[in-house]
């Protein structure tokens, strides 16, 4: 799974969305999503209820060596970041912003390696708020998926927001190793947010 998926995708929800605050959910076309379908999965939650995996691929079930569909998007990750994780995904889904997390896993054997997550809110359904997402893996542990990760850690947050049009911030979420230097022009703002890292932006630009 290459970085750039993570662009693809936003890209992909960013034109199915239009001129609206987030796509609805029956647009998402899984045969549209392609060799990014078993990393990609979908978050639910009802009223005030905890968002759960309504749909978790095949890859990321895999990496974390457990069927994740019904379960709580918090379980895979840390105890001490749950809290966090949690107003994240609900103020993504609420605000409609593009969320990215850069964290660790941590495996059952103490083994660690990086992943890039990314979180698309999608148009809310009577009761019921959606997200879709993205799990991508930094570099090729060998190891990966005989090991399973067994927690997350979060590292860096950057929200996007899709509707700000003045700069493009230096979030290049896409970017490859050989892409050319950002402009200088571009603005990159950041805060801390608790332990957490917090960087906002503009749109992610493929």
């Amino acid at each position: 799974m290459r970085h750039d998926d993570i662009g693809r995708l936003f890209a992909y929800w960013n034109g199915l969305r239009g001129g609206r605050a987030a796509p609805e959910r029956r647009e998402i076309a899984p045969a549209a999503l392609g060799a990014r379908l078993p990393y990609t999965f979908i978050l639910q939650t009802s009223g005030s209820g905890e968002p759960r995996f309504r749909l978790a691929g095949t890859r990321i079930c895999s990496i974390h060596g457990r069927e994740l569909s019904t379960l709580p998007f918090t379980s895979i990750w840390q105890p001490k970041d749950r809290n966090s994780i949690l107003r994240l995904v609900k103020n993504c889904m609420t605000s409609k912003k593009a969320v990215q997390l850069d964290c660790e896993g941590r495996s059952a054997r103490n083994r660690k390696t990086l992943f890039k997550f990314v979180l698309l809110p999608l148009a809310s359904e009577a009761n019921e708020r959606h997200l879709m997402g993205m799990m991508t893996v930094v570099g090729r542990p060998f190891w990966l998926e005989s090991d399973a990760i067994v927690e997350n850690q979060i590292q860096t947050v950057s929200i996007i927001d899709p509707h700000h049009s003045r700069h493009e911030a230096d979030l290049a979420l896409s970017a490859p190793a050989n892409a050319a230097p950002h402009s200088a022009s571009r603005t990159l703002v950041s805060r801390r947010v608790a332990h957490l890292r917090v960087i906002e932006g503009g749109r992610i630009k493929n």
